[in-house]
């Protein structure tokens, strides 16, 4: 016989799983994460997600932005009650490409004559202490130069910035994280994603116990330097390579990212072991929340040694 209510349904599932068998529920927007009310100190926080007509961010443009506002504990990445949902469309001035929307299913009649509001984006942000995307390295480019209010928030980055593999979860994709989290969702539409990460925040498994949302704030409070190897010989490519630097085509040079405190102990190993105690110079750009995960350059120094 069929279950007749939901509890049915639940008491058959929780039967199910005894025997070996998983389900995942839909996902269900939720108007606060907590379970009874809390003295914590709460700050706001906003994801972030896009849709766009490809992957340029210089030639392509957002057709659909998505945000969803919530509190959060910068202290322990506890996730409080929800503060609402942003979505609007917007024309392109061109035809949206077939190969964008077989994965975001939005259309050219969708957004024939849409706008975002400007307004209305920078309201809705503005109270905001951090922006949060899944894969910010995407989003927050495409943003900035749509938006640049954008610009003056700190990012972090829920692709980026928790090492979901060390959590064992073998994905960092947002919808491997939903399932391993116990839920699905029809994804690839911008404030959907935005409310299945939110829940991947507060749910995904770990195995450290840490709450997914604590690792990626302490992640993003880290400050680093992107260190590069000014005019390094030629021969200690491989040295540089086997130590984590890539190499910069355009500007000819070899570069890293450390934490801040650990700059004057990669400069002494620079100049020992690539430049052979002989003077040289290495260009050190500041990273932080500002301007991480953008294409716009930290304050800059050149030391000599």
């Amino acid at each position: 016989m069929l279950p007749q209510n939901k509890a049915d349904v639940e008491i058959l599932l929780e039967s199910l799983k005894d025997l070996g068998y998983r389900f995942t529920r839909p996902l269900e927007e939720r108007a606060t994460y907590l379970a009874e009310p809390t003295n914590a100190k709460m700050l706001r926080a906003v994801i972030l997600d896009t849709e766009t007509t490809g992957t340029d961010y210089m030639q392509d443009k957002i057709i659909e932005l998505g945000m969803v506002a919530f509190d959060y504990c910068p202290r322990t990445g506890m996730i409080g009650d929800v503060h609402g949902t942003f979505n609007q469309l917007e024309d392109p001035g061109f035809p949206i490409p077939p190969e964008s929307t077989k994965v975001h299913h939005i259309t050219d009649d969708m957004v024939e004559g849409k706008y975002i509001n400007d307004d209305e984006v920078e309201a809705f942000i503005d109270s905001a202490s951090i922006i949060i995307a899944h894969n910010a390295k995407f989003d927050r480019r495409f943003v900035e130069l749509r938006f640049p209010i954008f610009k003056s928030k700190p990012w972090a980055c829920s692709f980026a910035q928790i090492d979901w593999a060390a959590e064992g979860l073998g994905s960092s994709k947002l919808e491997f994280l939903a399932y391993r989290s116990g839920f699905h969702y029809d994804g690839h539409r911008a404030s959907i994603d935005c409310h299945a990460l939110l829940e991947v925040l507060h749910c995904a498994p770990t195995e450290s116990g840490i709450l997914p949302m604590k690792q990626m704030l302490d992640s993003a409070r880290l400050k680093e330097y992107k260190v590069s190897a000014l005019q390094a010989p030629f021969e200690s490519k491989d040295l540089l390579k086997s130590r984590g630097y890539r190499w910069n085509a355009e500007r000819k040079v070899w570069h890293t990212v450390i934490q801040e405190s650990l700059f004057e102990l990669e400069a002494e190993w620079l100049k020992a072991e690539v430049y052979n105690n002989k003077k040289c110079k290495i260009e050190r750009e500041k990273v932080d929340a500002l301007n991480r995960f953008s294409d716009r350059i930290g304050m800059l120094e050149v030391i000599g040694y």
